[in-house]
């Protein structure tokens, strides 16, 4: 059915463009310059008509290459409405959020690809969606999507996306060489060279750091290439491949109640088992045809393996305020060895249609996710040798899609975007030690997007968007969505108006307001240790940015977000937690940032970042038969959760001193958490443990780091 949907889509819009009846032919040669499709990349798509009828940030080389990230995802932070959680256990992914949607280490509501190439790992229990292989310097070009806006991404993006292009060709040669406190030691660099029609690109990347903590030492390794080849005029083709090594140690999460010291303190007494290490191959195949000045062809095929090892202690025993003595199982090793495959085709048009500018898409896409977990225990005192077998489970997603996407000038100053996608997966999870296996339902997704983008006067752009977006459950609480069909697809939906002014020609402004809607959210009820499919949210927020460039070389921008993320329905038939807050949600995100950058001598910035009113646990509703919902209770004991327990503020304040050469070199300090302000990355809420001690578990964030670096670029 999706291949008969496809070629008579497919064969219409082709057939149209090839005998003119949609395109006009250009008059002359720089007409022709102006309506000349650039050579899609990553997705098939022709983007540029999308995001400006949304809120979507794009960020440049330029923008990321020159900072210093703790981890690569902190890039995101530079644009409203996005949240970063460090988890503070070095090679460990952290969590972030898109509009209170969470993704990374915490969800898997948000998507991101390199070079087309999905990030996720797929069997595991939240869509973990490791970063460390992202190296800024070779970043052409980051969108920050926000919601289900954009026709092009399908599972995982409900929540937005994040797609990175790296740079294609040119004649470049950069190095970056960097030392920080702790022992911090990176070097990355790129070759870029023009040979004829053969372009080739290369990049690297080492890392390492003996961590701010004992036991936290991280040391990685990323490469990649990419040879691109000019056939003939209408034939490009391009091949990449990408390695990336990771290992590391983790101290781990303190209890609180031990009141121990950050530096030296290891959750399990001994730190010689938490860490991990990651080991990932990546190949991509993308062709380029065009058929016309207004019309090309795009494929691509991608290959990925990865094995993943995660060593973990399960922390102080119970009725320990000490190092653990213990002699039996203390921990666990998870082992997942994980491979894709994808292909993708599609047309491409941009052009004129009666005398009016216009652009369509339409495409296919296949995917497919295997993923094996293995489980061991690791018994105490062994170190990091395997134990008892736990379990052995396979993962095997199965992605089909279709999607088209068409926008059109209906007056001069008004452009209306109209698309939709069509997704079918399903799957298998096979227990191999229990010699059982089991099979989700096939999911049929139907994900409609609508926008307008409205230019009244030169300097101001108006803009208003729908989207439909889904994503299929994750394991939760020891559940799957295979189990039974029980659980349908969560379904999310957008509607976003916002603004772009350029008032004059050194202060720009942007807003954009939104609501959410979503049905089908996965709730947990702490009373009755069940989970249920009936959940349903609602999100609304406003974002709003200001940049100034009051003296040349001078650049002073900012942005402010309010979000509100709340359950409209959820919980048990004993317990409603209706009107609830999500937790981990800051309503308030604010950045600001000073910036002189000359073309010689100092040069520098200063950051601030606020993040506030976070909630780790909202006041929990009383029973549906009016008596209060006790929880978190010791054996023989209850707790009250009645009252809200509020995470901690997030204040932190960077600063950037550099000295330019010249246009080839560029001396650099960096300062990260100038005021050495004790901060929680992840935090628990509070609850009883098994001793009836009232505690949780925390993560600080690291203290006042320094880098000194030297950025040489010789293009």
């Amino acid at each position: 059915m999706i291949n008969r949907i496809f070629l008579t889509a497919f064969l219409a819009v082709a057939l149209m463009s090839q005998n003119g009846a949609w395109a006009q032919e250009p008059k002359n040669e720089e007409e022709a310059a102006e309506v000349a499709l650039q050579e899609i990349e990553v997705r098939a798509a022709v983007r540029r008509e999308e995001l400006l009828s949304t809120s979507a940030t794009v960020l440049e080389n330029a923008d990321l290459a020159d900072r210093v990230f703790v981890q690569p995802l902190d890039m995101i932070k530079l644009s409203p409405g996005t949240s970063i959680t460090q988890y503070g256990e070095s090679g460990i992914a952290p969590a972030f959020t898109v509009r209170t949607f969470s993704a990374g280490h915490g969800g898997g509501d948000v998507t991101m690809y390199l070079d087309g190439i999905p990030l996720h790992d797929n069997g595991h229990a939240d869509g973990y969606l490791d970063t460390g292989l992202i190296m800024p310097i070779e970043i052409e070009r980051m969108e920050i999507i926000k919601g289900p806006s954009s026709v092009y991404y399908g599972q995982r993006a409900a929540g937005g996306a994040l797609p990175i292009e790296t740079i294609k060709g040119g004649n470049l040669t950069r190095l970056n060489l960097r030392y920080g406190s702790y022992n911090n030691m990176t070097a990355t660099g790129l070759l870029a060279r023009e040979q004829g029609d053969l372009s080739h690109v290369y990049a690297f990347e080492t890392f390492h750091t003996d961590g701010w903590r004992d036991h936290s030492e991280w040391d990685k390794k990323n490469f990649s290439a990419r040879w691109t080849y000019k056939v003939n005029e209408k034939f490009t083709t391009s091949l990449n491949v990408r390695t990336y090594q990771a290992d590391w140690d983790s101290a781990g999460y303190i209890p609180y109640r031990l009141h121990l010291s950050p530096t030296t303190a290891v959750d399990d007494g001994s730190g010689q088992y938490n860490g991990g290490k990651r080991d990932r191959y990546d190949g991509r195949l993308w062709a380029n045809y065009f058929i016309n000045d207004n019309s090309q062809l795009t494929f691509y095929l991608y290959g990925t393996t990865l094995d993943h090892t995660r060593w973990q202690l399960a922390g102080y025993p119970a009725n320990s305020t000490g190092p653990g003595t213990g002699t039996g199982g203390n921990g666990t090793e998870q082992f997942n060895t994980h491979k894709s495959y994808g292909s993708g085709l599609s047309y491409n048009f941009k052009g004129e249609v009666a005398d009016r500018e216009a652009t369509v898409t339409v495409g296919v896409s296949y995917a497919n996710e295997a993923e094996v977990r293995e489980t061991y225990e690791l018994p105490f005192g062994g170190g990091r040798k395997r134990g008892l077998h736990n379990s052995d489970r396979d993962f095997d997603v199965v992605t089909k899609s279709i999607f088209g996407e068409a926008t059109y000038q209906i007056l001069k100053p008004l452009h209306v975007r109209l698309g939709a996608r069509y997704d079918m997966l399903g799957g298998d999870n096979t227990d191999n030690l229990a010699g059982t296996s089991q099979s989700s339902p096939t999911y049929k997704e139907f994900s409609p997007k609508a926008g307008l983008l409205y230019t009244p006067l030169d300097w101001l752009q108006i803009y208003a968007n729908y989207g439909h977006g889904f994503s299929m459950p994750g394991l939760t609480y020891g559940t799957t969505f295979y189990e039974g069909g029980i659980y349908d697809l969560t379904q999310r939906d957008q509607y976003e108006l916002g603004y772009r002014a350029a008032l004059t020609d050194w202060i720009d402004l942007e807003m954009a307001a939104y609501l959410i809607y979503t049905k089908n959210d996965v709730t947990y009820d702490e009373q009755t240790n069940t989970s249920s499919p009936v959940g349903e949210s609602k999100r609304r927020g406003l974002e709003a940015s200001l940049a100034m460039r009051p003296w040349e070389n001078w650049r002073l921008t900012g942005n402010y977000t309010y979000q509100d993320a709340k359950t409209t329905r959820g919980g048990s038939a004993a317990v409603s937690t209706n009107g609830r807050r999500l937790t981990n949600i800051p309503r308030h995100i604010s950045n600001l940032e000073l910036a002189y950058a000359p073309t010689e001598g100092l040069g520098g910035r200063v950051s601030f970042r606020w993040e506030a009113d976070a909630l780790l646990r909202d006041p929990s509703p009383v029973r549906r038969d009016g008596t209060p919902n006790y929880t978190y209770g010791p054996t023989g004991a209850s707790d009250l959760v009645s009252a809200p327990y509020k995470a901690q503020d997030k204040g932190t304040l960077d600063m950037q001193l550099s000295y330019r050469f010249n246009e080839n070199y560029r001396l650099v300090l960096d300062v990260l958490n100038v005021l050495d302000k004790e901060y929680y990355g992840s935090q628990g809420a509070p609850a009883y443990n098994l001793a009836g001690i009232y505690d949780f578990t925390y993560s600080i964030q690291p203290p006042r780091t320094f880098y000194l670096g030297l950025e040489m670029n010789w293009d």
